[in-house]
Order: structure tokens, then sequence, then C-alpha cells
């Protein structure tokens, strides 16, 4: 990130980094599994991919140990397709198995035969317009037609979903998936989401796989989306929306993602605003107060944007056209946890170049 050698990273983000880390390390069950959301009971797998999939991103020490742990856990799992679904009784999706799959890389585990199924699971999802679905008819029809005849909506692409997706980079589709993230970004730099009430979740994945592997000049998109982030984190560094009016670390986390995706040279101070916010507002357990609102669409309701009233909370059958929220904050604090970890990433590769970069000033001088 321009200029991200002077956010401040230094000692308080690693003590909140230390602190978040305990909080979900103790946060598992007795068999090691992360469970959070309430829909159809626990989502076991669902929490247990990101929350390995965040610790992930951390260089070493207790947390990426338990990343290690949360994949063999996955690796292990079978549901009733060769993705990974909500949990173990539930059919695998696409969205879930991204992120089983983004734990596997982060370990250099993209290679092991449970993750080349899985690869497959998410490729075949694949629609005509370039998007991935969250689901397949083939295989999760037995189960979700015991509550209605038609799932059309939950079967066709989904941009949240796809931007998860397009993070992968050993899916064999993937340059498909980049390009229908070009064609579908909002004239104001963001993406929509399908399962997610927050823009900066989709935004931020999105403005992160277009510009894996690009240069720094080369990522017009990721700026795009760079500037709509910094101009939603306010000036105490915190993001609200409409659930969240206080300020939600869910989306203040994505957001600062999004700014250091796209390195725009007036997201600095932005960013710099939401790495304090997010430290100063730590519980003093460790964790995030919960977020992470999740919203559950009909299955005919293609555009949930245009639902003027969600119910909260609601569970099992009755959780369609509501949105639910992590209650016991897994998925707010490990979205911190990342955000935080890229941030710090940042703040090390420029001040390292910066450093580099002094003896040929020398020179010149």
């Amino acid at each position: 990130m321009n200029g991200a050698q002077r956010l401040p990273l230094g000692e308080s983000a690693e003590h909140a980094l230390s602190r978040a880390t305990e909080f979900l390390r103790t946060a598992r069950d007795a068999d090691g599994w992360w469970n959070d959301y309430e829909v159809r009971g626990p989502g076991q797998f669902w929490a247990t991919a990101f929350v390995g999939a965040s610790l992930a991103e951390l260089p070493g020490g207790p947390g990426r140990a338990a990343a290690v742990s949360a994949w063999e856990l996955l690796r292990g799992a079978r549901g009733p397709s060769d993705g990974w679904g909500y949990c173990p009784r539930v059919p695998g999706d696409a969205d879930i198995t991204s992120w089983v799959l983004r734990l596997a890389e982060a370990l250099g585990a993209q290679n092991d035969p449970r993750a080349d199924e899985g690869y497959r699971f998410v490729a075949a999802h694949l629609q005509e317009d370039g998007g991935i679905s969250s689901y397949l008819p083939r295989i999760a029809a037995p189960f979700l037609e015991r509550v209605a005849p038609r799932w059309d909506a939950w079967y066709a692409g989904h941009p949240c979903v796809t931007s998860a997706a397009a993070g992968l980079l050993h899916l064999p589709v993937r340059e498909r998936l980049l390009d229908r993230l070009r064609e579908i970004q909002r004239p104001d730099g963001s993406w929509p989401a399908y399962w997610w009430p927050d823009r900066a979740y989709p935004t931020a994945l999105a403005a992160e796989a277009l510009t894996a592997g690009r240069p720094a000049g080369d990522r017009p998109e990721a700026r795009a989306a760079a500037r709509w982030a910094a101009a939603t984190i306010g000036a105490d560094g915190a993001v609200r929306t409409e659930l969240e009016p206080q300020g939600s670390a869910f989306a203040t986390a994505f957001a600062l993602r999004a700014v250091l995706a796209g390195e725009p040279p007036e997201g600095r101070d932005a960013a710099r605003r939401a790495v304090d916010h997010l430290i100063d507002s730590q519980e003093r357990d460790g964790s995030w107060r919960p977020s992470a609102w999740c919203r559950v669409p009909g299955p005919m309701e293609f555009d949930p944007d245009a639902r003027e009233h969600w119910d909260r909370g609601r569970r099992g059958k009755a959780a369609l056209g509501s949105v639910v929220l992590d209650t016991k904050a897994l998925y707010t604090t490990a979205s911190v946890v990342a955000a935080l970890a890229r941030a710090s990433t940042a703040a090390s590769t420029a001040a390292s170049t910066a450093t580099a970069a002094e003896p040929s000033r020398a020179r010149r001088a």
C-alpha cells in the first residue's frame, strides 16, 4: 500500500492479533470445530472454513497451527457431496467449498486429492453468465425441495460467491470468473452481494482476486473499489451500515481489505483510521462484537436488495426472508484478524521496499 509503512501497526496491532487468536483458538468445540450462526443448527463446516482461512493469513504461531488443524478436520469430513456445505447434514455449496479451498491454498495444500475434488466441485457451479452459483439442482434439490418446489434464485450465479471463488488461484475456471467480476462491478466501484447486506465483503474479495498476480499499476477495478471503500470509512474509522448504525467491525474489516487491494493514495488516511478503530474496539476477551449479518433470501428471490424488510434471527425453514448474526462473534473476529494481518503484511512490504531503495537514492545523491 502506498504509504502503508506509516499505518499504526506496531505493538498494539500485534497485541490485538494475539488476543484475537487466543479467543478463536479457545472457541473450538471438543473435537476442534468452530460453530457459529444458527440457521439449521450451527454452521460447523462454514465457520471452520472461514475462521481457518482467516487464521491462515497469519505468518506463523498458534493461529497458523489452528488453521492447519482446521484443514485436517475439513479434509477428512464428508457430507452429501464432494464439496462442503453449511454443516455435515446439508448438501455442499460452492461458497463454503471455496472457503475450504482458500484455506488449503493458504497452507500450500492445493494439490491434496481432497482439494482437487473441491476444485472440480466449485467449477461445476459455473453458470452461463460466468458467475458461480451457490447450489446445483442435482445435488441440492432433494434437500431443498422439502421446503419449496423451486429454488431458481439459489441456483443462479451470485456475485459474492463468485468473488470468493475467484480468489482461488488454482481454480480451472478462474479467468472466466474474473471476466464476470469486471462485467458486474457497479459504477461506484463496489460489487453487489446475494447472501450479505454489506457490500464491503464482496468488494474486497473481488478487488483482491482481480489484483492477484498483476502489477501494482495495472489494477483499475481495484482502485475504483478502494475509492468506494475508503469513502465508507468514517472519521472515526468505522463503517456504519443499516444493521449496524454504530459501526460494523465486519464491514470495516472488509473495507480495509478493499483499500489495501487498490492502493489509492487517497485511501491511506482511511486505512489508518480503520486500523485504529478496529484495535480500539476490540472486546476484553479478544473478540469483536458480532456484526457479520448474513441474509437468507427466498428461493425465487433473485434481487434481495429490493426487499424492504428482513426479519431477524429466524431459524430452520423460517429463516427464509431473515438476516442472521454470528452470535458467537467468530465470523466477525476472524474477519478482523484477516484484515489486520493483511494490513501488517502491506506495511512490512512497503517498509522493506523503502529501506531497499535508500542505497540507490544515496548513490544518486
